[in-house]
């Protein structure tokens, strides 16, 4: 029988061989489930809380706040690739805690499956200092008040290395050295060492917040970044905030069966910033990230906010345990409220009693909205007989006439089709609409263009083509201006320094959280008092967060605050020189934000609309 198989399989030239089916099989049978390695848990259990040396600092600097620190020293090199130290003075550890520190799942802060609903310390999980030792070589000293002598030990990958008595202070003192050295990975995604000291520095400063009583000092290689002293709410609101004290506001209110209790301070609306860098929530001394609890905060200023304005704040909320639960993401950041209705509340009405705000009858609190009549600007010359009369007749339509199906419209991408709308561009007329828009008629229909995304595409490539170039001329400023960074806008800032003095900027430090702007960019619009100096950080942070690179990021910050505007009316010569340069950019089609410029309504559909079809 086998013999016959095999001839038949001969004869068969097409077929595969019994024993190349029997090796098909086997590769496509499922693997059998085994037990991992604990080398290989302990790595994939550090990647759930260690994400970068943000997160290191986060978890060494709440171990040492849960430990009762009043002073906390932070250094780092090399924005936290190569080394990070962390140093308090707090309780500290004697021998027996140490060695069971760096197990998994080893803690002080709780003993029992009750205590998730009371949770009062920072860390609880135990999880903090095994999943740092598992990627990292990390070194701990540390001595208690009632030990002669302290105690070290070096974890490298997972993998004790030395273990014993040491001289040192009481207090704690650990060093990371070569994070994920053994998950290469996972090191390749960190970025350069000015951005990782960015979230850094934030994560130190969010915990700054909430300890106004504790003392902080972060140094990266020999910068100073940050220090502040121990001290009141007041104080170090005003600092992390860069205001004077007597400027700031404060909020205070209790709510629900006057459990739930909100402290801290806020900017009135004329300090209000463009910039979402120094808004501070805390809840039970925990910094926390909450869109409804910051949505609560905006509509407690309700009508009084500028536009485009955020408030800066540092809240300190405190509520019963029992209805918090933090245990909901693996590096802390949200929180559940179990009465999340109340607490916004409080946010709300604490914000509203601050600014002396009446509560709007129900009736009219609805969003209020104006609607502008149709005008048109013409501004071309072959109709220019005809603009007075068709802006009269046009604002006067009764438009509830027209059909109320909305006109179907094509967003215009790169390729063949929408060469052939920039070539028809190039020949074409030009008339501004509700000095937002530009119409130009094509061969088969109108081609729509946003003036201030069409603007924001020919100043981005401009601003690239200056930061790849040694730079443009500078505009003095009659008088200096001094701008207050937190330490995170100045952190970027220091790291970006070049690309602004490229760009026209003349800054020097004035100190360590001040500037002294000195000269800007000729074509920068609205300057002000400076406040979109402030508006360039913030969206460079945002941009950079997003893993933009830097050129990019500033070119785009730049180009949107140096570009026509929705609202400016344009001569004939501004709007033909507008589409000219957009024509001749590397990419017409779109603006730096990935926002389209262009837009065609087919002449089909007009025919349609006036029933000529």
């Amino acid at each position: 029988m086998r013999d016959a198989f095999q001839q038949k399989s001969t004869n068969a030239g097409h077929r595969r061989s019994p024993s190349k089916c029997r090796h098909r099989m086997a590769q496509t049978e499922s693997p059998r489930i085994h037990r991992l390695p604990e080398s290989l848990v302990r790595k994939i259990a550090a990647g759930e809380v260690i994400e970068r040396p943000a997160s290191v600092i986060k978890e060494l600097v709440e171990n040492g706040l849960d430990a009762g620190a009043r002073r906390i020293r932070i250094d780092v090199i090399d924005g936290g690739r190569q080394k990070m130290r962390v140093v308090d003075d707090g309780r500290g550890m004697d021998r027996m805690d140490v060695e069971l520190s760096v197990e998994r799942h080893a803690t002080s802060k709780m003993s029992s499956p009750t205590d998730l609903f009371t949770i009062g310390t920072l860390g609880f999980r135990g999880e903090a200092l095994a999943s740092i030792a598992a990627v990292s070589r990390l070194a701990i000293e540390t001595r208690t008040s009632s030990d002669d002598e302290g105690t070290r030990i070096v974890i490298e990958g997972g993998v004790r290395r030395e273990f014993g008595a040491t001289a040192h202070d009481v207090g704690t003192a650990v060093e990371v050295q070569n994070l994920f050295f053994n998950t290469p990975a996972r090191r390749k995604f960190l970025r350069h060492s000015d951005t990782e000291m960015r979230y850094l520095t934030q994560a130190v400063v969010q915990l700054a917040a909430a300890y106004p009583d504790v003392a902080f000092r972060l140094t990266h290689g020999d910068r100073e970044i940050l220090d502040l002293v121990a001290g009141e709410r007041r104080e170090r609101a005003a600092e992390l905030l860069n205001a004077e004290a007597d400027e700031l506001l404060w909020v205070e209110k209790s709510g629900g069966e006057e459990d739930i209790r909100l402290e801290g301070f806020i900017t009135p609306p004329g300090l209000c910033r463009r910039s979402r860098a120094k808004q501070f929530l805390i809840v039970r001394q925990r910094p926390i990230q909450s869109r409804p609890l910051v949505s609560s905060l905006y509509a407690g200023y309700g009508s009084l906010l500028p536009p485009n304005a955020h408030p800066q704040h540092v809240l300190w909320l405190d509520l019963d345990p029992r209805h918090l639960d933090v245990n909901v993401h693996p590096t802390k950041r949200e929180v559940r409220f179990a009465r999340e209705r109340e607490v916004r509340q409080v946010v709300q009405g604490a914000v509203r009693e601050a600014l002396h705000v009446p509560e709007a009858p129900a009736f009219i609190q609805q969003e209020n909205r104006t609607y502008d009549s149709p005008g048109f600007h013409v501004a071309e010359r072959p109709v220019n007989e005809f603009r007075g009369e068709m802006e009269r007749e046009l604002e006067q339509m009764d438009l509830s006439l027209l059909p109320s199906t909305t006109p179907s419209s094509e967003v215009v991408h790169e390729g063949q089709e929408g060469q052939s709308v920039l070539a028809q561009a190039r020949k074409s007329g030009v008339w501004q609409s509700h000095d937002k828009y530009l119409l130009m008629p094509l061969q088969d229909g109108l081609l729509i263009v946003d003036q201030h995304a069409a603007h924001e595409r020919v100043r981005f490539e401009q601003v690239q083509d200056m930061l790849a170039s040694e730079g443009t001329a500078s505009q003095q400023l009659l008088m200096p201006l001094t701008v207050d960074l937190n330490p995170v806008e100045m952190q970027t800032f220091q790291s970006s320094q070049d690309l602004f003095g490229r760009l026209g900027f003349s800054v020097r430090e004035f100190g360590p959280s001040t500037l002294l702007v000195e000269a800007i960019p000729p074509e920068l619009r609205n300057w002000g008092n400076g406040d979109i100096f402030y508006q360039i950080l913030s969206d460079l942070i945002d941009e950079l967060e997003a893993r933009s690179e830097p050129r990019d990021a500033m070119a785009a910050s730049m180009a949107c605050h140096t570009s026509i505007r929705t609202g400016d009316r344009l001569d004939p010569r501004e709007m033909e020189s507008l589409i000219s340069q957009l024509l001749d950019t590397r990419e017409p089609f779109a603006c730096p934000h990935g926002r389209p410029i262009l837009v065609k309504i087919p002449l089909t559909e007009f025919d349609r609309l006036f029933h000529r079809t």
